[in-house]
C-alpha cells in the first residue's frame, strides 16, 4: 500500500503541527485487528458511528472508514520515532 505524509498545522502546543497519513486505497474496519496487536486501544462508541479512533501510551489516531486519511496526534513532545514506526508499520498493511 502506497502511504504519504502530510504535515498538517495545529494549534496543539506540545505537538507543533499535526501528522496525517494519505493512502491509496480506502480505509476499512480491517484495520482495527492489526491496530489492537500493535497496542492500540479503539473506541468502540465510535467504531459503531463509521470512525476510527484509537490510542495507545504515545498517539493518537482518528479518520473515517471509507477514506483515505489518518490523522495523529503524539502525546508527548518529540514522537519523531513514534511516527516513523507507525509509518513502517502501515506500510507493511495491503
Amino acid at each position: 500500500m502506497k502511504i504519504s505524509r502530510i504535515i498538517t498545522k495545529n494549534s496543539c502546543k506540545i505537538c507543533n503541527g499535526a501528522v496525517a497519513f494519505k493512502f491509496d486505497a480506502p480505509l476499512t474496519k480491517n484495520i482495527l485487528p492489526l491496530l489492537v496487536n500493535e497496542g492500540f486501544k479503539p473506541k468502540d462508541n465510535f467504531t459503531k458511528s463509521g470512525l476510527l479512533y484509537a490510542e495507545n501510551e504515545t498517539i493518537i489516531i482518528s479518520g473515517r472508514f471509507g477514506s483515505n486519511i489518518i490523522q495523529t496526534q503524539c502525546k508527548k513532545k518529540d514522537c519523531t520515532a513514534t511516527l516513523n514506526n507507525f509509518e513502517a508499520f502501515l506500510s507493511k498493511l495491503e
